[in-house]
């Protein structure tokens, strides 16, 4: 494919990360069409009216080669929505991945928005595999109640899922010729972030102390850029923390010294 010719379909992009990600795309000679239940505006080339929370809503026909898939609607946490956030964040991404896989060539980049809210997808495997292998039209209010998930909950468990998805897939794609990634941001400035910061609690405002501030969604959408280019060809099955050092800070309190003083960045030298 020349630049010209190169097609990305992009979810949620009509607002954050998905719109930022839909700009840095077009300026890098994609044509993007969207699926969003609002309308992009100029963020996109066409636009797809979807609702991605009804699972037997029609997806459109994909016209043409896509070179590039981004994964970018979701939903935050909000009291009562725990079975729409399962379903939005995790299940509709499975879905239209599906679509979208047989106008994939070889070549083909898929990008899903994590968050550093799914950083423990492994402590949590054995949930993680029930939410994964549960059908695309499920009752997903009777997961949610057999699981006793409350709105943090639901939503940290559809990133892991997202991140253990991604990974179990990197070999079968593999086999097609495509690749997945994943990107993990942290508090991002957004119309959502209030919406984290009710649900989190300190959670999420010592993050963004931490970060020294939210991210800007166009932090994320270079690391989707450059997930998107084949320049980053190499980069596969990766979950990339575009998370302003959050993790490696946590990380690091984690580590503790001979004597038990926190190590300082000159020890680390």
């Amino acid at each position: 494919m020349t630049a010209g010719e190169r097609h990305a379909i992009v979810t949620g992009a009509a607002s954050g990360i998905g719109r930022a990600a839909s700009l840095a795309l077009g300026a890098a000679g994609y044509r993007i069409t969207a699926l969003d239940r609002n309308d992009p505006g100029d963020a996109a080339d066409h636009w797809h009216r979807v609702d991605l929370d009804d699972p037997g809503a029609a997806l459109p026909a994909v016209e043409g080669a896509v070179s590039v898939l981004v994964n970018a609607a979701g939903l935050p946490p909000r009291e009562g929505t725990e079975a729409q956030v399962l379903r939005v964040n995790f299940l509709a991404l499975k879905r239209v991945t599906r679509h979208v896989l047989p106008q994939m060539p070889e070549g083909g980049s898929i990008i899903n928005l994590a968050s550093k809210a799914g950083a423990h997808w492994r402590a949590n495997i054995a949930q993680v595999r029930r939410l994964i292998a549960m059908p695309l039209d499920a009752r997903l209010d009777d997961f949610v109640e057999a699981e006793g998930l409350d709105p943090v909950r639901s939503y940290d468990l559809s990133k892991e899922a997202v991140i253990a998805w991604s990974k179990a897939m990197t070999g079968p794609l593999l086999d097609m010729g495509l690749r997945v990634n994943c990107v993990s941001p942290a508090a991002v400035d957004t119309p959502i972030l209030g919406d984290f910061t009710a649900a989190f609690g300190h959670r999420a405002t010592r993050g963004i102390e931490l970060t020294q501030g939210a991210g800007r969604p166009e932090d994320v959408a270079a690391v989707i850029a450059f997930l998107a280019d084949p320049a980053s060809a190499w980069v596969r099955g990766c979950n990339i923390e575009a998370d302003g050092g959050l993790t490696a800070q946590l990380e690091t309190e984690r580590i503790i010294a001979p004597g038990g003083a926190p190590l300082e960045a000159t020890d680390m030298a």
